[in-house]
């Protein structure tokens, strides 16, 4: 419990410092492995450093929004190392933790790198890599991702195919925004494994400072 509380003060903290900011609501939760997204209706909580910056950190609080427990807590950094018309940005989780209800903690040490290329003023192409294994349990996991984004007035589109170790699981998902005005925008997520034919489905409303 007591790193628990040092763990909210230091978010806390981060979080008055942080020159951006999100919060949103979510049917589901969010992950970075898209098979792995949570069904459970979420709050979604992102804040950062200058995001113009090549060296940027970053948190992500989730909170179950039935029991207000919290789900998930990531803390990363990200360097962007090549920042032309084509860019490449490593980052490290530092780490991520997941909760229980009952409050049991796993967590998990990563490192990922994300590419760009913009192909013109709506399209552009990109991949993630994730790697990374869990400090307290023998989990390990590797994640390889192309995707394309198509943004137009105020539609974006992210499609995107992975590839994922455990179980090998090849699969397929799509971000759908909308933005409603300068601060609100309108989600929804869907993802689908080939693998094994499992779906998941979430939608949301996301607020930006």
């Amino acid at each position: 419990m007591k790193q628990l509380l040092a763990l909210c003060f230091f978010l806390a903290a981060f979080s008055i410092n942080a020159q951006t900011g999100s919060i949103e609501m979510s049917t589901g939760g969010f992950s970075f492995i898209p098979a792995f997204t949570s069904r459970e209706p979420n709050i979604i909580i992102n804040a950062s450093t200058n995001p113009k910056r090549r060296l940027v950190g970053s948190m992500m609080y989730m909170m179950r929004i039935q029991s207000m427990t919290p789900t998930t807590v990531v803390l990363f950094t990200r360097y962007r190392f090549i920042d032309k018309k084509f860019k490449a940005i490593i980052g490290i989780h530092m780490p991520a933790f997941q909760m229980t209800e009952e409050y049991k903690v796993t967590s998990f040490f990563g490192r990922d790198l994300t590419m760009s290329y913009p192909v013109n003023s709506k399209w552009s192409l990109g991949s993630f890599i994730l790697n990374g294994q869990a400090r307290n349990t023998d989990f390990k996991v590797t994640l390889v991702s192309g995707n394309t984004n198509y943004h137009h007035k105020k539609w974006n589109f992210l499609s995107q195919g992975y590839f994922l170790s455990v179980g090998d699981l090849t699969g397929v998902a799509e971000t759908i925004s909308y933005d409603i005005n300068e601060h609100f925008q309108a989600k929804a997520f869907g993802n689908y494994t080939i693998t094994d034919g499992n779906f998941i489905g979430t939608v949301g409303v996301k607020y930006t400072l």
